[in-house]
């Protein structure tokens, strides 16, 4: 796991979790490829010479999962550049997943699976409107992300690398990596909250990202939808476009 990190994390000023979905072995014998996809968390804080690094890198594309009420306390540094096209499609309009888990309770190994199932089942259209501009972006890499990175961005991740072929354990481990990179942002968002008098142990269970969750959620989406491609399926995703997010994290320069 930890090879895997270095392999994948990109340290950025600003960044925690900032990390690549190139490098992993896909059922046909294929293998991902590095800096066409990535996934991270809030990339509020990138100082100027940071956000103009990604671009000189090859960043093309941000889409941006956060709801109104963040990207307005926390402003997108990429909204407004020049060279980057920004989108903005929100997983959930105004509620974060701590407060959308309540809603749906999970279960005692993952009890985040009622805001995962939340997102799945009632957010579909939003997260058909992620892949699509995913799968559909111009030339140069494509970053999605939220606050943290793991949980609206564990999904989408999950739904991404299941799409190209990636198995399952795969899937889980990069989930879980987000665990090893986010203990400074999470001391950081456990602060707020307790200077708002809010559940500081709560929220900490909450932030946990353990395997059991994301494979409690590939077994809803087995069920349910005979996996990730079944899922992208039944939710409408045009098979144009799934052809294309598979291209785009597997076809040659």
């Amino acid at each position: 796991m930890k090879h895997a990190l270095a392999l994948r994390h990109l340290p950025v000023p600003g960044m925690h979790n900032l990390r690549d979905l190139g490098g992993y072995a896909t059922a046909d014998g294929r293998t991902t490829r590095w800096r066409r996809i990535l996934r991270g968390d809030g990339v509020h804080a990138l100082p100027p010479p940071a956000v103009d690094s990604l671009r000189a890198e090859g960043l093309g594309t941000v889409v941006d999962l956060r709801g109104a009420a963040e990207i307005a306390r926390e402003p997108n540094p990429f909204a407004a550049h020049p060279g980057v096209v920004y989108h903005n499609h929100p997983v959930f309009d105004e509620l974060a997943p701590a407060t959308m888990a309540d809603a749906r309770p999970g279960t005692a190994d993952s009890p985040l699976m009622g805001f995962y199932r939340i997102a799945l089942e009632d957010r579909s259209a939003a997260l058909r409107a992620i892949l699509s501009t995913i799968a559909t972006a111009p030339p140069g890499a494509v970053l999605f992300h939220c606050t943290a990175g793991k949980d609206r961005t564990g999904i989408v991740a999950a739904l991404v690398l299941g799409a190209a072929g990636v198995d399952r354990q795969t899937i889980v481990e990069d989930y879980a990596l987000t665990g090893d990179l986010i203990g400074p942002l999470a001391a950081m968002l456990l602060d707020r909250t307790r200077r708002n008098g809010g559940d500081v142990e709560r929220h900490a269970r909450l932030l946990a990202c353990e395997p059991p969750t994301m494979a409690a959620m590939l077994d809803m989406l087995d069920r349910r939808h005979g996996g990730i491609p079944g899922y992208l399926r039944d939710i409408g995703l045009p098979a144009g476009d799934l052809s294309a997010l598979r291209d785009r994290l597997l076809a040659g320069s």
